[in-house]
């Protein structure tokens, strides 16, 4: 078969398949952010399979330039939807859904302007420069993006969402990092035919996969970054027989007892050893017996506790946070202000003025778990 008719073929194929994966997390998306930036994403697999087509305009018309425009918006969508999935916190500030649009308005002008189209007719060079800042821009979005979806997979307790982690790594994240980069690997000149058809076998798997999941109730996995994490107990039994309730009860011992959250640099494996279990049984027993969905997390609840009644202590009124700090496991007092801030909603100084200063502050109000 000739190639040039596969390579359309496969477009097609691409095309239909992203569409009825977007459609399908769409209809799920009424109020659930996570799907609608999950449905624009894998819609812009098949915008990218229709903008990138050969004589697509005299095709389309005006139609391929939201088509182009989607594609281009999609590495940003990828960037929300890592921030949404991976971090255990508050929505995405306000602002940073304007990376869309702004990443469309940087790339499209360049794109066009090379070929003595749009506004930049006539400047080569700034077209070409507003080109090169959009590909890198995309290109900082996914890789954004797959840091995100790695940088803390060792300490996420949550079992499901540690395995979208790396699924998103191994299709979004490489799928999309290819699209953008492709021009600055083959250039102006674009991909060779056989590449192409190779490439688009790819994204047509990425696609197949987007409508199995979405079909198989994947939703409810893609959800777990947007969910609000329920809140932590020292030792909550989900059930009294399970093995991992014995092992968390262990767990609250050797952190109480042996007062190991001091230990800086106490990450999971080393209380898996600490404890001599295996690292998925202490994570699952964190996870499901007392509550947290983050190791750091659990870890900081003991040393930000430990902080607070300290700084509370009118005895200890004059040593130093630093200090303080210190001797609960930071190894900075950066770090220490920060999570104390997240926590308490109020910096370490602060806590301490309205402790020992006769003043009050509402541990609910101020984020206190």
């Amino acid at each position: 078969m000739d190639l040039a008719l596969t390579d359309l073929m496969l477009r097609a194929a691409v095309f239909a398949l992203a569409a009825a994966g977007a459609v399908a997390f769409a209809l799920r998306a009424r109020d659930n952010a996570v799907a609608r930036d999950a449905a624009v994403i894998v819609g812009g697999l098949g915008a990218f399979a229709v903008a990138s087509a050969p004589g697509v305009y005299g095709a389309l018309g005006p139609a391929a330039f939201l088509f182009e425009a989607w594609c281009l918006a999609t590495p940003a969508f990828v960037w929300l939807l890592a921030m949404r999935l991976f971090r255990d916190g508050p929505e995405p500030a306000l602002w940073r859904h304007a990376a869309p649009l702004a990443l469309v308005l940087v790339t499209m002008p360049g794109d066009y302007g090379r070929f003595e189209l749009g506004l930049l007719a006539g400047h080569p060079r700034l077209s070409g420069g507003l080109l090169l800042a959009g590909r890198a821009a995309a290109m900082g979005f996914v890789l954004a993006a797959c840091w995100l979806a790695l940088a803390r997979w060792r300490s996420d307790l949550v079992e499901e969402r540690r395995r979208v982690r790396a699924a998103f790594v191994a299709t979004l994240g490489l799928a999309f990092l290819a699209m953008a980069s492709s021009e600055m690997v083959f250039g102006r000149q674009g991909a060779p035919l056989g590449v192409l058809v190779a490439a688009h076998c790819a994204l047509l798997a990425v696609a197949f996969a987007a409508v199995v999941f979405a079909a198989a109730g994947g939703l409810a996995k893609l959800s777990l970054g947007q969910a609000a994490p329920p809140a932590p107990a020292r030792l909550a039994l989900v059930a009294d027989d399970a093995p991992e309730a014995a092992l968390a009860r262990r767990i609250v011992e050797a952190m109480e007892a042996r007062t190991l959250w001091k230990r800086e640099g106490l990450g999971i494996g080393g209380l898996a050893r600490e404890l001599g279990a295996q690292e998925y049984r202490v994570r699952r027993a964190i996870n499901r017996h007392l509550g947290h969905r983050n190791f750091n997390e659990f870890l900081h609840g003991y040393r930000l506790e430990a902080a607070a009644g300290r700084l509370a202590d009118p005895a200890q009124a004059r040593l130093p946070v630093l200090s303080i700090a210190l001797d609960c496991g930071y190894g900075s007092i950066g770090p220490f202000n920060r999570a104390f801030k997240a926590r308490y909603g109020v910096t370490p100084t602060q806590y301490r003025n309205m402790r020992t200063g006769g003043g009050a502050i509402d541990e609910t109000a101020a984020g206190r778990r």
